[in-house]
């Protein structure tokens, strides 16, 4: 049986999930995480219930631990569609971080701006945004996002779906081309296909579908 050690986390990773009362990774885990750890870009396919959330998260906080230095600018940026999206990844990383000197900035409408300009002027080594919000907040002059490492569009279909396309492509171009980019999506039109190709360099790919909800178990981490 695989488990989380068998993905090469960190012990304060594992440490944080099993306390949590996860037993063992998804398959959509055990597929992306060694490539995000390896550096790579990934495409994946992922339904509720995969638990989608762990299998960017966990990896992208053991490379921010592992390259951690001290910085003045945003390393990580997680993208999502909805104010929904963007509290349930909240909830996760603080599960997740719960043993790592990390500190992450979840961004929203609705949130208190004053308190989203406050946070930003402290060191943020992850944040999570919808698109709108975030842009209002660069058009202040309130975020940087020169020094992203690793892009995560989570729910990718649902923002090109929407006005949110225009907000992504946007972002694009405030981030550096020299990035990791991971991309997940419950679907894989040709348009996000399209998207994808453009955004990713020579990513590998997880569509296979053995990870839809029905073939995980509930003591996996989400």
């Amino acid at each position: 049986m695989t488990s989380f050690k068998n993905l090469h986390l960190i012990n304060p990773i594992i440490r944080a999930v099993t306390e949590a009362g996860y037993s063992k990774p998804t398959a959509l885990q055990c597929f992306t995480v060694p490539y995000i750890l390896a550096g790579h870009d990934v495409i994946a396919c992922a339904e509720a219930g995969s638990g989608k959330t762990a299998a960017f998260v966990m990896p992208i906080l053991q490379v921010l631990q592992k390259n951690t230095r001290e910085h003045a600018k945003i390393r990580a940026l997680i993208l999502s569609p909805t104010k929904e999206n963007v509290m349930r990844t909240e909830h996760k990383l603080g599960i997740y971080s719960k043993y790592l000197p990390l500190s992450q900035l979840c961004i929203f409408d609705g949130f208190s701006a004053g308190g989203q300009l406050s946070a930003l002027r402290k060191r943020v080594d992850l944040l999570v945004a919808t698109p709108e919000r975030l842009l209002e907040l660069v058009s202040n002059q309130a975020v940087d996002l020169s020094k992203i490492e690793i892009l995560v569009l989570d729910g990718a279909d649902r923002m090109l779906e929407k006005k949110s396309a225009d907000e992504v492509k946007s972002i694009l171009k405030l981030i550096p081309n020299k990035r990791q980019t991971l991309f997940f999506s419950t679907g894989m039109t040709d348009k996000i296909r399209k998207f994808a190709e453009a955004v990713l360099r020579k990513p590998v790919e997880d569509t296979a579908g053995y990870h839809h909800p029905e073939e995980t178990d509930r003591r996996h981490v989400s």
